[in-house]
């Protein structure tokens, strides 16, 4: 399908990189995708002069300030987004907590790039993700896009954001008790994180009540069952959600008076 402007274009070209690219990364990432694989989708349908003439619609002509400003305001767009603050993903938060105890660095410059480690190395997050199945590295980089990581001005963003709940956070002190697990038995966050985030990919938008009943699962459960097992229950409990919710809409949708 042909894109209807070139933020939807830079935005495909975005979502096909197997990482998260700096802006100048990006540009050339973008030239290369418009004339490789979106001209060969253009041209299955069109002829070469449809393609240039839809170039000359998205005002891409075969010139590179034309790309490079594309890309541009995109990158603009994605980092001063006002409402991007509001959707990061809650196991995200837990990944920044969980980068501190471990790495414990002393500012938030050293937590910026360990994070980013974290997040993009192969032996970091990503491995441990990619043993929830059978996953690769294309799937994983539209996995942390889900969940608000699009740039690394992102992991920045969403690393400030916490530290304004955990202004101590390089408090040797305060690391020390991140890393302990939880009292009284209860569980270390990682494991719950874990499940919360098999609950996210089944329903993105989590209510509070049901972010509670997957806490429930997992407090009377992680004893005698796996977190596969606990998934199998929350996705159970997802799916009667939904078919719930749907059936709530059409009996809204049939009581509501009708105009003719």
């Amino acid at each position: 399908m042909l894109v209807e402007n070139s933020f939807q274009l830079v935005e495909r070209c975005h979502e096909r990189q197997n990482g998260l690219l700096g802006k100048e990364e990006l540009k050339q990432a973008f030239i290369d995708y418009v004339f490789t694989s979106y001209q060969e989708e253009v041209l299955s349908e069109y002829n070469i002069d449809e393609f240039y003439r839809h170039l000359d619609e998205l005002n891409l002509s075969n010139c590179r300030r034309d790309f490079d400003s594309a890309v541009e305001q995109w990158y603009a767009a994605q980092c001063s987004n006002p409402s991007a603050d509001a959707s990061f993903h809650p196991v995200l938060y837990g990944l920044v907590k969980e980068t501190i105890a471990t790495r414990k660095p002393s500012s938030r410059d050293e937590l910026v790039k360990e994070l980013t480690v974290f997040l993009t190395s192969a032996d970091g997050y990503m491995l441990r993700w990619k043993k929830g199945g059978e996953r690769n590295t294309f799937m994983y980089y539209r996995h942390l896009h889900k969940m608000g990581i699009h740039v690394y001005q992102d992991i920045e963003a969403l690393i400030d954001v916490w530290l304004i709940e955990y202004p101590t956070a390089f408090d040797k002190q305060q690391q020390a008790y991140f890393a302990k697990p939880t009292r009284r038995g209860r569980p270390n966050n990682l494991e719950l994180s874990q499940l919360m985030e098999k609950a996210y990919e089944m329903k993105p938008e989590l209510t509070p009540q049901e972010r509670e009943r997957v806490r429930k699962i997992f407090y009377y459960h992680r004893h005698t069952l796996s977190i596969p097992a606990m998934a199998e229950k929350v996705e159970k409990y997802v799916s009667m959600r939904a078919t719930e919710e749907k059936s709530e809409d059409s009996r809204k949708t049939a009581d509501s008076p009708h105009v003719g």
